[in-house]
């Protein structure tokens, strides 16, 4: 991120900001039309009620046309998945009937254990404060909507709650209930595809502002003298593709974390960063099929993670000389598949911070 000279003349703010433990002077020049913003969040407005509005009628819809109003998910081993249109998030454990014979919830055998993780039953349909579009600069991401009226989770004595995201990135042959997760402990993650609403207006690009942003690094005794570990205080296991799990043998309570011996040109090369998440996901996927990682103590001690097991895990890497290269975030979902991304919220990595949907 280099120091610009020349500038064009406009309206301009500053901000400063963290970027890999460095922080940065940037003042960024405006080039937005306002009457184009103001249009835009007006029609966003309109497509969104819209949006909502041909939502909660797809219930019926799906009635009249004797499609599945209720979609199930189970490809979990022991728990399947109910998404009803106009009805409840169901978490169940089997079948009452042969999958597909029904477009209602009498798939779901009732003498099993089962737990309503969120209903739509009482929702009110008018109030559109409860969506909201998420997105990115590529454009719309999912529409996301939070809804209670869960069973009464025994860990926590409150009501399951469930955050649907209606996802429109990928494209399928009807309706889907993608996946269902639980983030927290009675607190529920539901990917849904629907793709009466993925043709709204809602999900296209819209005009942004546009601005130019020119940054200095401001140089601080912290970021002269950046964090450092001591190699030798750690004891490296090689996981392969270049990484190491370092743990501290003589204290067990610090966090394991991992070390690179790639050279490391740019650190605030994205292309770099993206290169280690990659070997790191990779590399933690052999260190689970290796048997190398210990449950959580207070979960299920003495038994190894496997691939069957989903968690969330937080380290920090570092490369050759003990420098912190940043902190990364590694989650291993219900189907063994191992992904990493960068965290910067400033929190300390703590490892294991959920397992098979239990807080640790």
């Amino acid at each position: 991120m280099a120091s610009n000279l020349t500038e064009p003349s406009g309206v301009n703010s500053s901000v400063k900001f963290k970027h890999f433990d460095q922080l940065y002077n940037c003042h960024f020049v405006g080039n937005v039309d306002q009457r184009d913003l103001s249009t835009s969040e007006s029609s966003y407005q309109s497509d969104l009620e819209s949006t909502v509005a041909i939502l909660w009628s797809l219930g019926e819809t799906y009635s009249k046309q004797n499609k599945m109003k209720c979609l199930y998910q189970s490809s979990s081993d022991y728990w399947k998945y109910c998404f009803c249109l106009d009805g409840n998030i169901t978490q169940f454990r089997g079948f009452n009937k042969l999958f597909g014979v029904s477009t209602d919830t009498s798939l779901i055998d009732p003498d099993k254990p089962f737990f309503t993780l969120g209903s739509f039953e009482n929702a009110n349909k008018k109030d559109y404060t409860n969506f909201n579009l998420v997105s990115n600069y590529d454009g719309p991401v999912y529409l996301e909507q939070t809804i209670g009226g869960g069973d009464i989770c025994d860990k926590t004595g409150k009501q399951r709650l469930s955050t649907i995201r209606y996802r429109c990135d990928e494209t399928y042959p009807g309706a889907k209930l993608l996946s269902v997760r639980e983030i927290k402990t009675c607190r529920y993650e539901v990917q849904v595809y629907l793709p009466e609403i993925c043709s709204s207006p809602l999900f296209k690009s819209r005009p942004s502002k546009q601005e130019q942003v020119f940054c200095d690094i401001e140089y601080t005794a912290a970021s002269l003298k950046p964090e450092l570990l001591d190699i030798k205080s750690v004891n490296l296991i090689p996981l392969g593709y270049s990484v190491y799990l370092g743990i501290d043998e003589a204290n067990r309570d610090r966090p394991n974390i991992l070390i690179t011996n790639k050279r490391i040109p740019d650190i605030n090369s994205s292309e770099i960063v993206h290169e280690l998440l990659g070997d790191a996901a990779k590399a933690f996927a052999n260190l689970i099929s290796k048997s190398l990682i210990f449950h959580p103590h207070q979960i299920e001690p003495g038994r190894y993670v496997s691939g069957k097991d989903s968690f969330t895990y937080t380290t920090s890497i570092f490369g050759v000389g003990g420098i912190h290269l940043f902190d990364m975030m590694i989650l291993q979902d219900e189907n063994g598949k191992v992904v990493a991304q960068l965290i910067s919220d400033g929190s300390p990595p703590r490892n294991f911070i959920e397992l098979n949907g239990a807080e640790v």
